[in-house]
Order: structure tokens, then C-alpha cells, then sequence
């Protein structure tokens, strides 16, 4: 393992602990790439991420590329139970509540350069607190990126 993943890894678990997820993930995405998958994850029950795809507009990943701002699922959505049913990572760790973020260049941009996937396997709802801190280390986790890639982050 390369420093530069071992340092993604020690924030993904320093993350995992402050929001008390049971899993978390992060999938970088690259220009050339021709898919997106998740690279770095915490608290998996098995290694099934490593061959989803993201696809723009399905599951909840899908839906923050397509939207470019974070999503939830917790028991307050109406249609949890389908969400689930069609969001691999929900099914292959058995979350009940989850969210995920793009991690984006700079605060003024669009451009998204990672997705960072969050899930409890118990808890019905994540705090606002929780989610604020998750908010608060993207910045962390796109320098990280930067580093790691070679990619031009700001």
C-alpha cells in the first residue's frame, strides 16, 4: 500500500468514527477513467464493492453524480425500502441509513473528483452533527486525492 493510500484509509476511519458509521468508502474518479468504482473502503463486511460501478443517475452514488450534491437514505425517505433493493454497496454491507458526498475541486465548482459513501447497518438516522463533519473533512479527502492521482486539485 502506497503512503499516499494509507493516509486516505487513516481519514476514512478517522471519518467512520466521528459519524459512527459502520461503512464508509471513497471512489476517486479520474478523466480517463471508464469506470468509476469504489477504491478505498472501512468496516466492510466482504471485498463485493471493489467490482460495483457507479453509473450516473442509479443508486445513490449515481444520483450525486448526476445531481452534484450529496444524498441521504435513512427511514424518513418514502421510498427506502426500493432505494435499497437498487443500490448495490446497500445490499452487499446491509445498511439501513446512509449517505453520500462529491468531493469536489474547490467550494465554487462542480467538477467532482471523488465520491465518499457513508452507512450504518443498525442506526436509523444520521445527525446533522454527523453529516456537518463528514462536510467538513471533504476538503481533507480531495487534497488527499490530489496527492495520490497527481490531479490538479484546489
Amino acid at each position: 500500500m502506497a503512503h499516499g493510500d494509507a493516509t486516505i484509509i487513516e481519514e476514512l476511519e478517522r471519518l467512520r468514527s466521528l459519524t459512527s458509521s459502520d461503512f464508509i468508502a471513497l471512489a476517486p474518479l479520474h478523466d480517463k477513467a471508464q469506470r468509476i468504482r469504489w477504491k478505498y473502503a472501512s468496516g466492510s463486511r466482504n471485498e463485493r464493492y471493489r467490482q460495483m460501478v457507479i453509473k450516473s443517475g442509479q443508486g445513490l452514488a449515481g444520483s450525486v453524480l448526476r445531481l452534484g450534491r450529496w444524498v441521504k437514505l435513512d427511514d424518513s425517505h418514502p421510498d427506502s425500502d426500493q432505494v435499497r433493493r437498487n443500490c448495490p454497496v446497500l445490499l452487499a454491507e446491509q445498511l439501513q441509513t446512509a449517505a453520500v458526498f462529491p468531493i469536489l475541486t474547490d467550494s465554487d465548482s462542480l467538477l467532482i473528483k471523488g465520491l465518499l459513501f457513508i452507512g450504518k447497518r443498525t442506526q436509523p438516522r444520521y445527525a446533522q452533527a454527523e453529516l456537518l463533519v463528514v462536510q467538513e473533512g471533504l476538503p481533507a479527502l480531495a487534497w488527499y486525492l490530489k496527492d495520490n492521482t497527481g490531479e490538479i486539485v484546489k
